[in-house]
């Protein structure tokens, strides 16, 4: 099976790399292809992938916040152009999407059948990007995923382990509610998913609830260095370009009606990928 990876050499298309290793790889960067350029679509049709795993976007909601055209360009019309080579190839489409899609105003989890409601441009991006994968190709994977972490890359995880090693002061959100994701066992999942060809809408999440300071400590407890260094910061202090929703909590509720959710809580993987990490196991 060709299967073609947009974004591969990202944080998490090193992932899917990795995951799809023993298929036919067509791993695509935007140095090799711009999704943005219409010709994305011919250039794509032309490849003749069997598979396609989109999860190239700008990640960065203070960035999409700040270049909102540019957000658009990448994270919804480079997705249309995707979803549209797939559709006339009638192949499968993996569209990773985000928790941001929802607006927080809940305070239950999420599932896949409560309405979005963004309030930034980063999760209107993506939820538009959503819209085209629905619209335009019928074999799709829509897979919404929250705070993913891994050691590979530059992520959050990365990040906090290079600040303490550096012995920087973190300062991070102790009120806005959300999951996280191991990206290996989120690209797992994925191909549990494409395997068994069960397309639709998915929110793929470790168990558990935490801060980004919650996350950061328990970082600090697994590598047993003091906390000291990390600063929870609340709304009076915590100021970004773009809002955030303070509770973004994801159920894997259509995993759950499949038996398919056997996603561990994210502390048994946050010690594995820092064993990995510290090990370099990758």
């Amino acid at each position: 099976m060709r299967v073609l990876i947009t974004g591969s050499s990202g944080f998490l298309g090193q992932y899917f790399v990795n995951a799809y290793r023993d298929e036919e790889l067509i791993p695509i960067t935007h140095k090799d292809m711009n999704l943005e350029d219409i010709e994305t679509i011919e250039r794509i049709i032309g490849l003749k992938p069997d598979l396609v795993i989109h999860p190239a976007a700008i990640r960065s909601p203070d960035l999409c916040e700040e270049k909102p055209e540019e957000a658009w360009k990448v994270n919804a019309l480079g997705t249309k152009h995707v979803a549209i080579a797939c559709g006339i190839l009638d192949i499968p489409l993996v569209y990773t999407s985000t928790d941001y899609v929802f607006s927080g105003e809940k305070r239950s989890p999420y599932t896949e059948f409560d309405e979005p409601k963004p309030i930034n441009v980063y999760g209107k991006t993506k939820l538009e990007g959503e819209r085209f994968v629905k619209d335009f190709c019928k074999k799709h994977f829509i897979i919404r995923t929250s705070y993913v972490f891994g050691e590979l890359g530059n992520n959050a995880l990365t990040q906090i382990y290079n600040s303490l090693k550096e012995g920087k002061d973190l300062y991070l959100s102790n009120y806005h509610f959300a999951s996280c994701t191991y990206a290996g066992d989120l690209v797992r999942k994925v191909k549990e998913l494409t395997d068994k060809n069960l397309y639709g809408t998915y929110h793929i999440v470790n168990k558990g609830i935490i801060t980004r300071y919650d996350f950061a400590c328990k970082v600090c407890e697994i590598l047993n260095i003091p906390k000291a260094k990390v600063i929870p910061l609340n709304p009076e202090t915590f100021k970004t370009p773009a809002p955030r929703p303070l509770y973004s909590v994801l159920s894997n509720f259509v995993l759950s009606l499949y038996g398919m959710d056997d996603l561990p809580p994210f502390e048994e993987s946050l010690f594995r990928s820092i064993s990995n990490l510290t090990q370099k196991k990758f």
